[in-house]
């Protein structure tokens, strides 16, 4: 098991988004391979995919892998072997976007996780002599910053403008050891200051994800 603490991490958001490129299969097999003609991508890419079907990839970022001409894969949490999608949903349509995390967020306080509570079911029958339930799913995801306040900073411009526009962006948190998580999702960002009294003037921020992060160790 690999310890990891929260020092030297690196912080980025989305600086562009490339226009979509259309998916015309997503094999259900270890790994999967996605069918997209002329993709022009390459290893190591992030991209967006939005699908209809395969609902485990809708709306989450992934590391690009194993390019050909007209195929690719999305890597597993290893960020070399692709992805299995054996146990997936079958996939019905969908589209690629290459994310450009070129925006570099400074002066972050801390960042906490939200949500992802379980949620359950009852599943008790007048049959049985003890409660059952069933897992059924999630509660929304988010992360939520406190940033050292400055207006003049790119990326709290940039997620100020991306909060007024309704906008959702990719961000990238890596860490010294090359470990980094990628998530997608509505940004909320007033640049309203505060803080206690003597202190560094701060300002929160809230990302709501759209599904769930996805881990990669290197």
């Amino acid at each position: 098991m690999t310890v990891r603490t929260n020092s030297g991490l690196q912080m980025f958001m989305e600086s562009a988004i490339a226009a979509p490129k259309t998916i015309q299969t997503i094999s259900k097999a270890a790994p999967g391979v996605i069918g997209c003609t002329g993709n022009g991508y390459t290893n190591g890419d992030i991209v967006l995919l939005e699908v209809q079907g395969m609902l485990e990839l809708q709306g989450r970022l992934f590391k690009v892998v194993n390019v050909a001409t007209d195929t690719f894969q999305i890597a597993g949490p290893d960020g070399a072997t692709g992805l299995d999608t054996s146990g997936f949903n079958t996939f019905t349509s969908g589209t690629a976007k290459k994310v450009t995390l070129g925006t570099t967020i400074t002066g972050c306080m801390d960042f906490n996780a939200a949500g992802g509570d379980i949620k359950t079911i009852d599943t008790t029958t007048v049959h049985d002599t003890q409660d059952t339930e069933a897992v059924v799913g999630a509660t929304a995801q988010s992360y939520e910053m406190t940033v050292q306040w400055d207006p003049a900073a790119a990326a709290q411009q940039a997620m100020k403008a991306a909060f007024i526009a309704r906008a959702n962006k990719a961000f990238k948190i890596r860490w010294p050891d090359g470990a980094y998580i990628l998530f997608y999702g509505t940004v909320g960002y007033t640049g309203a200051p505060g803080g206690g009294k003597q202190g560094v003037t701060t300002s929160p921020a809230k990302v709501s994800m759209l599904n769930s992060l996805t881990e990669y160790t290197a």
